[in-house]
């Protein structure tokens, strides 16, 4: 042995020469995943310091331009990749920190496909009628246009509501969704619409809020039979509605169709009908 060497600093030497190499497969492996090539080097070159390393030398002395450097090391310390104490920088466990790679790629591949659901749910909704009306003749959005969800359908409510002249029915249950369009209410029946509500008033929540629209001077019916369907129709030309696809005794969110909103004369006078039988039916709250 060569008086002075130290085998374990001439170990530690070819370690971080064959991690640092640029072509070296750990440090590709690492941009593979996400990270960029400094962000990758820096956490090599920390990975094989026990103890870490001062903040001025891995800005310094990392074969890094020094802006590269201190960027990587910021992003790494924001992604929990490298622990920052007393002026020193640490890497985290190679184990823990793929995970969180790993966990950060989930989240950005989720919120991707998320964006990519809604263009091509937007997209259908143009494509499909083009579709048919040109094989079939049928124009489909002049049935019936698919909305998102409920929260969608109570936002299609509040601007029904908030352009009804004349009339107003609703066919609700418990009308839970009531303080979502409440104020679109309040002013529809201000500007003298006549509203009619059917609710199943079966608990005591639901009978007080039926009574508090009474006390508005909002017609309110009880209805005790289920019906499997609920909307909204507002001046005999515009219908938001879906239809439950089970309702099972005990089952707090039954499960729907998706809902829908139409202009068609057919189904309005099927909802109407069906409305008016039952309020001919329904009792005072």
């Amino acid at each position: 042995m060569v008086a002075g060497s130290n085998p374990a600093r001439s170990t530690t030497i070819r370690i971080l020469k064959k991690l640092f190499a640029d072509e070296s497969k750990e440090l590709k492996l690492l941009t593979d995943l996400g990270l960029s090539s400094g962000e990758s080097k820096v956490y090599l070159r920390l990975l094989s310091l026990p103890e870490g390393e001062q903040l001025e030398k891995v800005v310094s002395t990392f074969g890094i331009p020094s802006a590269i450097a201190e960027d990587s090391l910021k992003s790494l310390a924001d992604k929990g990749l490298v622990r920052i104490s007393r002026n020193r920088a640490e890497a985290v466990q190679p184990r823990l920190a793929l995970q969180k790679i790993l966990e950060e790629r989930r989240r950005l591949l989720d919120d991707r496909l998320a964006q990519e659901s809604s263009a091509a749910l937007s997209l259908e909704k143009y494509l499909e009628p083009v579709y048919w009306e040109t094989r079939m003749g049928i124009r489909s959005e002049e049935i019936i246009e698919p909305l998102r969800d409920l929260a969608d359908m109570e936002l299609r409510t509040t601007r029904m509501l908030g352009d009804a002249a004349e009339e107003a029915i609703i066919f609700a249950e418990t009308f839970g969704w009531y303080d979502k369009v409440r104020e679109s209410l309040n002013q529809a029946h201000d500007r003298g619409v006549a509203i009619k509500i059917l609710m199943m008033a079966n608990d005591e929540a639901t009978r007080t809020r039926a009574k508090g629209l009474t006390d508005l001077g909002v017609l309110v019916r009880h209805f005790p039979e289920e019906y499997p369907v609920r909307g909204t129709l507002v001046d005999e030309q515009e219908l938001v509605f879906l239809v439950w696809a089970t309702r099972k005794k005990g089952v707090a969110h039954p499960i729907y169709y998706r809902p829908h909103y139409t202009k068609n004369q057919g189904l309005i006078r099927i909802f109407r009908d069906a409305f008016l039988k039952r309020w001919e039916q329904g009792g005072t709250i």
